[in-house]
């Protein structure tokens, strides 16, 4: 499997997400993202994240702005 290193200072930039899941692990959201690591045989490494229910509210609200100006651009 492919390794992920944080270089540099953050905020990191992780490879571009493949696909992403989330479900409910008792009272928090865990989200997989799922991106493909470099390297000489690239591999598809799976990063969990886990966040209280408040933060994934909080990034649901977010994402949405987000997503309509990409769409606008996408459609530019």
């Amino acid at each position: 499997m492919g390794k992920i290193k944080l270089e540099g200072n953050p905020p990191y930039a992780l490879p571009m997400m493949q696909t992403v899941t989330a479900r409910a692990e008792g009272a928090v959201i865990e989200v997989t993202f799922d991106v493909i690591a470099p390297g000489k045989e690239p591999s598809i490494v799976p990063i969990k994240v886990q966040m209280a229910v408040d933060s994934a509210r909080s990034l649901r609200a977010r994402l949405q702005p987000a997503i309509t100006m990409a769409e606008v651009h996408q459609k530019q």
